[in-house]
């Protein structure tokens, strides 16, 4: 069994690089969760969706969904017991999911995974860089007013009705507190350094491959056939040629 992990940050090409696995052979999900999130990415996220909600309930809990400055600190402990307390929770989620050969994306998933990757069986992490200056006017793009209100609906599915209201007055005393961080871009671009320097720390001494966003669109053969020999698989000609052909420039928001 191998799992297959993607790390990255918000809007730096998770999506897509998903959508190569899929089509390679990795199962990142059920057919009708990868196509969730079409307002952010034309053919969806690609995201399993419990997965997704498992991790979404993790930053609530420790109070990182809202205020993303939160993700900068560690000192609180407050992720670290939030995991351990979700750990039965954590791994039963991922024994639902597992298969011979599966994966996940979940570009915030770096902020927990630390504290519960010891539950995943045989875990190989492919690192997705983006530039961090990208990255954060990709997610300003996105954050536009027409995207509000699918993602709040997107988002708000994951919770119940008690916490919505939570999330809601959390979101009203962060935007009297700090103003709008969603829209300060040297805020979003410290937010991805920060996070893919995280990413660096974690797979230091870990199986991984690094990808380039650039790579990945530019030079699609070589990182395909990359991604193929570490991961010991064999796709036949037709599924590498799908893969492929998915890979195109403008499913990337500049």
């Amino acid at each position: 069994m191998k799992t297959v992990v993607i790390l990255t940050m918000p809007r730096s090409g998770s999506s897509l690089l998903a959508a190569v696995l899929h089509r390679l052979g990795v199962w990142m999900g059920k057919e009708e969760d990868l196509k969730v999130g079409k307002h952010l990415n034309k053919y969806g996220c690609y995201e399993n969706q419990s997965l997704i909600a498992l991790n979404e309930n993790l930053f609530f809990q420790s109070k990182r969904l809202v205020d993303h400055s939160r993700r900068l600190i560690d000192d609180d402990g407050l992720v670290k017991s939030v995991v351990k307390r979700s750990e039965e929770k954590i791994r039963n989620v991922f024994m639902e999911n597992e298969r011979d050969l599966w994966g996940f994306k979940n570009p915030t998933i770096i902020y927990t995974l630390p504290h519960f990757y010891h539950l995943l069986t045989n875990p190989h992490y492919i690192r997705l860089y983006r530039d961090p200056g990208s990255t954060a006017h990709s997610f300003l793009r996105t954050a536009r007013p027409e995207n509000w209100w699918p993602e709040i609906q997107h988002e708000f599915s994951y919770f119940t009705f008690r916490e919505r209201i939570i999330i809601a007055f959390r979101f009203l005393k962060l935007l009297l507190k700090k103003g709008n961080l969603f829209k300060n871009y040297g805020f979003q671009k410290k937010i991805a350094e920060d996070g893919y320097r995280r990413i660096d720390r974690f797979i230091k001494d870990k199986r991984h491959i690094s990808i380039h966003l650039d790579e990945l669109l530019y030079d699609s053969e070589k990182v395909i056939q990359e991604i193929i020999s570490f991961l010991e698989i064999s796709p036949p000609p037709e599924q590498i040629q799908e893969a492929l052909n998915f890979i195109r420039p403008d499913l990337i928001s500049d």
